[in-house]
């Protein structure tokens, strides 16, 4: 059985075409859920998928400047933190 991770990211979303545009990421990614929050800029994920980096880079590819804040492993008590 596969863990599940929460990562989250600082991003800024300009407008409702760049969310139809995150969407397209995190599906081609896999990524079941996703929420933003707008005060704090917070992309945050649910995945199955540990690697940051290539979910990173798929939307630095699509234009999204994103800055990698926390990675938990939700399936265990503790989590890798990175600030």
């Amino acid at each position: 059985m596969r863990n599940t991770y929460k990562i989250s990211f600082r991003t800024k979303i300009k407008n409702t075409k760049s969310f139809q545009r995150l969407h397209d990421c995190l599906k081609q990614l896999n990524v079941k859920h996703w929420a933003y929050d707008f005060q704090e800029l917070l992309l945050t994920l649910t995945s199955e998928l540990s690697d940051f980096s290539r979910i990173q880079a798929v939307l630095r590819s699509a234009g999204y400047v994103c800055h990698f804040v926390k990675l938990e492993n939700l399936d265990d008590n503790g989590g890798l933190a990175v600030a």
